[in-house]
C-alpha cells in the first residue's frame, strides 16, 4: 500500500513540474498576448480599460480587416 502511495505521489509531481516550468516562462514572456477580438474599437477600447485589474493600464487595440484585436503584456 505505502508503495502504491509512493508511485502516485511520484507519478503527480512528475506531471506539475513541467506545468509549473510553462507558468514561469509565460509570466515572463516579452511580447503582448491577445486578450480578445472585438468587432468595433469602442468595444475593444472599452474591454482593455475594464480589464485594467488583470493586466494593468497598458494594452494595444489594433484593427485588422474588419476586427479589432485586444493585445495587453
Amino acid at each position: 500500500m505505502r508503495q502504491r502511495i509512493g508511485l502516485f505521489a511520484a507519478a503527480a509531481v512528475a506531471a506539475l513540474v513541467p506545468l509549473g516550468a510553462a507558468t514561469s516562462a509565460h509570466a515572463s514572456q516579452e511580447f503582448p498576448h491577445l486578450a480578445g477580438i472585438y468587432t468595433t474599437q469602442e468595444q475593444c477600447q472599452a474591454a482593455g480599460v475594464a480589464g485594467h485589474d488583470l493586466w494593468g493600464p497598458v494594452f494595444l487595440c489594433q484593427g485588422v480587416g474588419q476586427y479589432f484585436y485586444l493585445y495587453t503584456h
